[in-house]
């Protein structure tokens, strides 16, 4: 399909078109990325789908914890260079998998899912137990003039733990184990809390920064599912553009092959004084522009064809036969308010302004909890000796002997007093929920009317093709009338000629308009979110 040469011409459509051309679309059974390995790479096949198999277990490892990346590569694999030149036959089905292996901004995509779970495990992090180990070792040698010198060394090491919950609450525990001259070790435990009673109380002071990770990660769920439902869209368009492009191509070269009979035929009736020397002047100019048009749709083809094997992400070299047509078993006009009810639910850029109001909602709640005074009650232990002159109270018995231990609590309050930048803050808050309110509307409106466009063109393209269908039998009609005609001595063979140009229009024209509203149908499961379901394909990494 993709390799055209100078041959093409009188090879007519061995070299292009018959690439594919007229061969039956492959059998789209149940959906599974593995049924995208067939033989495109002959031998190669076997290795690539063992390399494969191995990138997505290490990716499904990497997204379900990210710190696998640390020791880890994920190396997902691309399209091998074609070793063979063989045409290989793709179906839209084949295409379609082969674009979730290969394509590249699919790849990015699911690469991106690594740092995007990352990011939710940062904001659980904030509610878990925190430990830190800290140690340090000292040694001192003092001189002293006329007395002599001394050699002092100490040792101290200080576990820590802390723990914040969404209250609040802020705790805090560490013991310091200080070793000094003699071997003393005189351990120190130490415990304090300090529990914010106004500013920072509460779980809607404290929770917000989780609850926007918990919807962020539900929209890069989202994203994950539009950019997939993208790339497959742009598959299916490339696809059926090359269908339209080779139908083109085909076109052009059968007006081309019945402009050069007609002008074979002049010629003779020239010869045969039948028609005048000059009449044949219009003929050659006709010869020349197909001629013309021709060459433009060659191009055209080839281009159509590298746009396909990009989109994909394949090899450029790689040759591809695609079907000479698209199947289209019924027409169907989908339902206005279902359609509306469907993207309303899965549209990804009316979900994310969802989220963003829901977000702007807690930024005004934490914006609103930032204007109180502050009010801290807090409080701590300290248990264990410092120093021991009796020796009595030596090592952890100084933390539980009773005999040294100190009990504090303290209540604080601070009195903001013409504080500009948190009313700043809460002016923001407000200003950005008021915004995206309307915004959230106003994208609901602008929605719903794209739908209904939508469906009107898909329903104005659905009566274009119907009556391209009549076209084209009234075109066959016409031309198999004319065949007769001409038998019986009623006409000529360039009436036949031309009716037979009319009728390859006709062809080509409901080609162009099946294409057109299928495409405008792919368009619509983009916008409604529903391409996937279509195709009946489960995302491994967007649940």
């Amino acid at each position: 399909m993709l390799f055209l040469n100078h041959r093409l011409i009188r090879l007519v459509l061995y070299g292009a078109i018959m690439i594919g051309w007229g061969l039956p679309a492959l059998d789209a059974a149940t959906p599974t990325v593995t049924g995208a390995r067939h033989s495109l790479y002959g031998q190669e096949s076997a290795a690539q789908e063992s390399l494969g198999s191995q990138a997505s277990q290490r990716l499904a490892a990497a997204i379900a914890n990210p710190e696998y990346m640390l020791n880890h590569w994920v190396e997902l694999p691309t399209a091998p260079k074609v070793g063979n030149k063989k045409i290989q036959r793709l179906s839209l089905r084949e295409a379609i998998l082969l674009a979730l292996r290969y394509n590249p901004n699919i790849q990015n995509a699911e690469l991106d899912r690594i740092i995007q779970r990352y990011q939710l495990r940062l904001a659980n992090n904030e509610f878990e137990m925190q430990y830190a180990l800290a140690g340090t070792a000292a040694a001192t040698n003092s001189r002293f003039s006329g007395i002599g010198h001394s050699f002092n060394k100490s040792f101290l090491a200080t576990p820590e733990v802390s723990l914040r919950n969404k209250l609040g609450t802020q705790l805090n525990l560490g013991i310091d184990n200080n070793v000094s001259n003699y071997n003393t070790y005189m351990p120190v435990l130490n415990l304090s809390f300090t529990q914010p009673l106004l500013r920072g109380f509460g779980r809607a002071a404290n929770e917000a920064g989780l609850l926007d990770a918990q919807d962020a990660e539900f929209l890069n769920k989202i994203n994950l599912k539009q950019s997939v439902m993208d790339q497959i869209t742009e598959v299916i368009t490339a696809y059926r553009n090359l269908i339209l492009s080779g139908n083109n191509l085909e076109n052009q070269r059968r007006q081309l092959k019945e402009a050069r009979l007609t002008f074979e035929i002049n010629e003779k009736k020239i010869a045969a004084g039948q028609l005048e020397p000059t009449g044949n002047i219009q003929q050659s100019y006709q010869i020349e522009s197909l001629n013309l048009m021709v060459e433009q749709a060659e191009n055209d083809f080839k281009t159509a064809a590298q746009d396909l094997l990009q989109t994909i992400g394949l090899d450029p070299e790689m040759r591809l036969a695609v079907p000479n047509d698209v199947t289209l078993d019924k027409i169907k006009i989908p339902k206005l308010q279902q359609s509306i009810d469907i993207a309303l639910e899965h549209n990804s850029q009316y979900l994310a302004q969802k989220m963003m109001l829901r977000a702007d909602e807690r930024a005004y709640a934490v914006a609103k909890n930032q204007q109180l005074w502050q009010l801290d009650l807090s409080g701590g232990i300290q248990s264990g000796a410092v120093s021991d002159v009796t020796g009595l109270s030596n090592g952890l018995r100084s933390i539980y002997n009773g005999h040294n231990l100190s009990e504090t609590a303290q209540l604080r309050l601070t009195i903001p007093i013409n504080d500009i930048n948190r009313r700043s803050q809460l002016v923001s808050a407000k200003v950005k929920l008021e915004k995206d309110k309307l915004n959230l509307i106003a994208l609901r409106r602008s929605l719903i009317t794209t739908i209904t466009n939508t469906i009107n063109a898909i329903q104005s393209l659905a009566k274009r093709y119907q009556l391209a269908e009549k076209q084209v039998q009234l075109a066959r009609q016409s031309y198999e009338l004319e065949k007769k005609k001409l038998q019986a001595g009623i006409a000529t063979a360039l009436d036949v000629s031309n009716t037979q140009n009319q009728l390859i229009q006709a062809q080509a024209g409901l080609i162009g308009a099946k294409i057109a509203y299928l495409n405008q149908l792919s368009a619509l499961q983009r916008l409604l979110g529903t391409t996937l379901d279509e195709w009946q394909i489960n995302l491994r990494y967007g649940q």
